[in-house]
């Protein structure tokens, strides 16, 4: 093979990467961000403002790392963090449906890491896990397919679109061209690094005896409802089964992910055993947003031939509907013309109500005037109008009965019946305002549109963007394959990048992206631990301010760690450093001594507290019984 094949071999396998894979990869991240945000609207005032446990002064005077970044760091009010987590929801959902998808792609990666940065005392590697995906997709484009960037540039290039031509069809997007970038290489070599240095670095006994999977389900601040039944009810056979199943899976993966034989299937098997494995974990322990981090990496795993296949099983027959619409109507002609670029397997037929012989025998064209008509073709007896024609031109798109249901249901048919003869009644108006043809009124835009002037600055800047961004890609890779050598005790000490540029350590330092990668490493935990603070209130009750909003367990005292504190990940992961963090102990009495604040009670002002750290040694394989209870106060007030 001469040296040109076999760049375009190596090009091929590693630099490309099919749109409709970015594309669901982009939903894939848009999710996770959602989901990430939302988990923390509970814990605002506790972790988002200076009423809570970490304020913004104590980090900024302290920080955790000597490069620090959040926007977060400006709100001191529960009220100023919620409008920044509102913005931060609506970068989310614009990369989620792909709307100004790069411009919001930048955001959502500022604002992800602001999150994470704000509150770095209190969190898990699932952030990092999310930066460093959200860097590499940077470079990618995300909203080529299923995306309103998508939508809005087949409708630009189609602009006075006739009645004829939707009817004939919407030219389908072009699947074949793949996109090519060193950011595609850098995505799946993170991938490799991430399961591969967790693998290599699992090298303590209770990974070699198949023990680790056992005592991590012994681990009661992460532990679910079905990973006690789990412990409770299968033999230890079935963990150590587990165990040795998680270390094949990450040994895999890598191997899966980079060989060039037979790639096209075996990424996707890399990414069936990925789901299931942080699937199944993130069943039994709660590790916060990192099994969905990591369950975000798997689309972009999907090659071309998956979609082919997936194609195959798509029924392309059935479902087939002619819908009569208003031609005259510029928001309905519009409505329509964003509904047929939907309807990818071309089941409906878009068919102007002005063409009367195309009418079903002995329907009356006069509801035509005020309403939708949608026909089965298979059986033209069968006919709907108003909300129910929508609901079956809904159920004829893809994936369209998931959510065409709600339309069935018979009070949301009446209410969206009254919303669609609403909006009937005032197309004339609704098309006017928007700047479209109104029922034989001529558009008020001009039907040429304005004329784009690219000016020579501009296309320059254009030709060149594409160099610019496999600049930044390789900046990129440059500065996170560094890191690796950093980071990872696997790394021998001869290939250590010990001294780095400065610009280096401040690029990974600010976004939080090490690349040090080793879950339950090397051991699993043999112990486990929590905090509770016993006190008192002023009409002499004892209390437990801390676990009455931090854990489902606040009886005091305790002498042993409780069955399954059901700490959400912030509060796993404070609980576990709080004892050493002295800087924060000051904001930790503040939080405590404002608990009448929160019952809204006079009677439970405190009078003192202790706040003790509760350990014990987790139950060895055939025990169920922790050992060797014991605790240590770490606070007292006053």
């Amino acid at each position: 093979m001469n040296r040109a094949r076999l760049a375009e071999a190596f090009r091929r396998t590693y630099l490309r990467i099919d749109p409709r894979s970015l594309a669901l990869g982009r939903i894939a991240i848009g999710l996770v961000l959602i989901a990430d945000l939302l988990r923390r609207i509970p814990w605002l005032r506790d972790f988002y403002s200076n009423a809570g446990l970490i304020p913004n002064h104590t980090v900024l005077w302290r920080p955790p790392f000597p490069r620090i970044f959040s926007v977060f760091f400006m709100a001191s009010l529960p009220e100023e963090s919620a409008l920044l987590f509102l913005f931060a929801f609506v970068c989310f959902f614009c990369l989620l449906i792909g709307y100004r998808t790069k411009l919001f792609h930048v955001l959502s990666f500022a604002m992800t890491t602001s999150l994470h940065n704000r509150i770095i005392f209190a969190e898990n590697w699932g952030g990092v896990a999310m930066g460093v995906l959200i860097v590499w997709t940077a470079f990618l484009p995300l909203g080529r397919r299923f995306s309103v960037d998508a939508l809005l540039a087949s409708l630009r290039s189609r602009p006075h679109e006739t009645p004829e031509e939707l009817a004939a069809g919407v030219p389908p997007p072009d699947d074949r061209p793949m996109y090519a970038s060193l950011a595609v290489l850098g995505l799946l070599l993170q991938i490799a690094v991430i399961y591969g240095f967790n693998y290599l670095h699992k090298s303590g006994l209770t990974w070699r005896n198949g023990t680790a999977v056992h005592y991590v389900l012994y681990q009661e601040r992460i532990i679910t409802w079905l990973g006690v039944w789990v412990r409770e009810h299968l033999p230890f056979s079935f963990t150590k089964l587990l165990t040795y199943g998680t270390l094949v899976v990450e040994a895999a993966a890598p191997i899966l992910v980079l060989t060039p034989i037979f790639w096209r299937w075996t990424r996707f098997v890399a990414a069936l055993l990925l789901v299931g494995l942080h699937t199944s974990i993130a069943l039994v322990v709660n590790l916060g947003i990192f099994s969905a981090a990591m369950l975000a990496f798997q689309p972009f795993l999907i090659t071309e031939a998956q979609w082919q296949l997936f194609a195959r099983w798509v029924p392309q027959r059935g479902r087939a509907r002619t819908v009569f619409y208003d031609a005259d109507c510029g928001v309905c002609t519009l409505v329509v013309r964003v509904l047929s670029r939907m309807d990818v397997h071309r089941r409906l037929r878009w068919i102007s109500n002005r063409d009367l012989a195309a009418l079903p025998a002995g329907f009356d064209p006069a509801p035509l005037e005020q309403t939708i008509l949608v026909v089965d073709r298979d059986a033209p007896d069968r006919r709907w109008t108003r909300s129910d024609a929508f609901a079956e031109i809904f159920a004829a798109l893809p994936f369209g009965r998931w959510w065409s249901w709600p339309l069935r249901l018979p009070l949301v048919r009446t209410v969206a019946g009254r919303g669609y003869d609403l909006i009937a009644r005032h197309r004339t108006a609704i098309s006017t305002w928007l700047g479209l043809a109104a029922c034989g009124l001529p558009s008020p835009s001009s039907p040429e549109g304005p004329v784009a002037v690219r000016t020579p600055l501009r296309a320059w800047l254009t030709a060149r963007l594409p160099f610019a961004r496999e600049i930044g890609a390789a900046l990129v890779f440059v500065t996170l394959a560094a890191d690796v050598t950093v980071a990872n005790p696997a790394i021998p000490s001869a290939l250590r990048i010990e001294h780095r540029p400065e610009w280096m350590v401040a690029a990974v330092m600010y976004p939080h992206l090490f690349e040090g990668w080793s879950l339950f490493s090397p051991e699993a935990p043999l112990t486990d631990e929590t905090v509770y603070v016993d006190a008192v209130t002023r009409d002499g009750r004892h209390v437990d301010p801390y676990n009455e909003i931090g854990s489902r367990v606040a009886t005091v005292p305790i002498d042993d760690v409780p069955v399954r504190l059901g700490h959400s990940s912030f509060w796993c992961d404070y609980t576990l450093r709080i004892p050493e963090a002295a800087v924060l102990h000051q904001a930790l009495i503040e939080w405590i001594l404002r608990y009448p604040e929160r019952t809204g009670q006079g009677a439970d002002t405190l009078v003192k507290f202790d706040a003790y750290v509760v350990e014990h040694d987790s139950p060895g394989p055939g025990e169920t019984e922790p050992q060797r209870a014991r605790k240590r106060r770490f606070l007292s007030w006053p």
